[in-house]
């Protein structure tokens, strides 16, 4: 453990790197007294094991895994590195606590001057952003900071002079790669709330898309019926919390299932036979609108589960099938209800609630001639049925005329 508060730097000697992987000999000062043969040591944020100790040097090896995953690959002799030794408990803790288990590289956007500081954006995976906050701590380089900007790509740190003369910060360039470690607080709260929500997360979900859509006119118990011409319309959020819709309009509901559908990027027309419809065990979701247009299937599904799976799942209480191609469980969990606007009422129909091995909750239309999916939610993608309508001067755009029935 350590606290991303950077002791001294220390030169890159020499490098020697194959595919097995990479020893360092990196130059250290007064820090050498505190390291051990076979101890730890943070070297730009990655903490790597001395492998050997020389008079005014140590060695050090990386993985493939590490080289991969870090901005080590990049480096080269005569480049300075953050130094730190791990953290003692009598220490104080001057920065934040860090692992030295880099989540991944960023790119150096800009550096701007602001007084007598610098001000460096710098690009983030999402596996890091998500943990981010405004004013929260973030590593760098091995570089304990505090976040003073943040957008959906990337964040804003300020460096003060004494952090530019004392770090590896000075050497730093516009497209320079750097170590990111997000605050480890912030990754347990995660895995702590999702365990959580694995048990609890149904009933939150229902109770926040119930107050989503909860209105004057709620009418309780209502079944509604899809059939031809029937609009349907979804609103999705990514990771990055951008919402868009998609819009389905049937041709036809059973026996087998044709339909329009259109989104912000794509549109197309889908035809699901009636063995798909019937015993399918495949579910297209996310990955659905990149499928292209006229896709004629005969063991996917999309938005409904097929009979075999929604009997296999209120029957037995588990069902498998391969979510976009991979594979996952699905387990029933309890019934409940859903709020959701047909033909501008809004009215609440019952649901049952699913959970998948991959921490998916879902809720599908609890009504075996028409198992709807009307709510998903994961990590990374979220979507929901807003609004249906039934009406039968509802137009298709596309389909002039509908194909035989399969």
């Amino acid at each position: 453990m350590f606290t991303g508060i950077i002791q001294e730097t220390g030169e890159i000697l020499a490098k020697e790197q194959n595919p097995d992987g990479a020893s360092f000999e990196v130059g250290v000062g007064d820090l050498l007294s505190d390291l051990k043969l076979g101890g730890s040591i943070s070297i730009d944020g990655v903490c790597l094991t001395v492998a050997e100790e020389k008079n005014h040097s140590i060695v050090l090896e990386a993985t493939p895994e590490t080289l991969k995953l870090t901005n080590l690959g990049r480096r080269i002799a005569g480049d300075h590195v953050n130094l730190e030794p791990p953290a003692k408990l009598s220490d104080f803790l001057g920065g934040h606590l860090v692992q030295g288990h880099v989540d991944g590289t960023g790119e150096a956007l800009s550096i701007s001057e602001e007084g007598n500081s610098k001000i460096f954006r710098v690009s983030a995976p999402q596996e890091v952003l998500r943990y981010c906050t405004l004013k929260g701590s973030v590593t760098v380089n091995g570089v304990s900071l505090t976040i003073s900007a943040l957008d959906s790509d990337s964040f804003e740190v300020i460096i003060i002079p004494h952090t530019m003369e004392v770090t590896s910060f000075k050497d730093l360039q516009k497209g320079s790669i750097v170590n990111l470690e997000a605050d480890v607080i912030s990754k347990y709260v995660e895995s702590h709330l999702s365990h959580y929500l694995e048990s609890q997360g149904k009933r939150l979900l229902a109770f926040l898309l119930m107050g989503v859509f909860l209105s004057s006119t709620l009418l309780f118990g209502e079944d509604f019926l899809v059939g031809e011409k029937s609009i349907l319309v979804y609103q999705s959020e990514d990771g990055k919390q951008r919402q868009s819709q998609f819009v389905l309009r049937l041709a036809r509901y059973r026996p087998d299932i044709f339909l329009e559908w259109e989104s912000l990027s794509h549109q197309g027309t889908l035809h699901l036979y009636r063995k798909a419809v019937q015993e399918a065990k495949v579910f297209h979701l996310s990955s659905l609108f990149e499928v292209g247009v006229d896709m004629e299937s005969g063991d996917a599904m999309t938005v409904w589960l097929s009979g075999k799976v929604y009997q296999e799942l209120t029957e037995t209480g588990s069902s498998k099938i391969r979510l976009n191609r991979l594979p996952v469980k699905l387990s029933l969990m309890e019934e409940g209800s859903f709020t959701l606007t047909v033909d501008k009422e809004v009215i609440e129909i019952p649901v049952i609630h699913v959970q998948d091995d991959r921490k998916g909750l879902w809720m599908f239309y609890k009504n075996p001639e028409n198992p709807l999916l009307v709510a998903y939610h994961s990590t990374y993608f979220s979507q929901h049925l807003k609004t249906v309508s039934t009406a039968s001067t509802n137009k298709l755009r596309w389909i002039q005329q509908l194909p035989p029935v399969k």
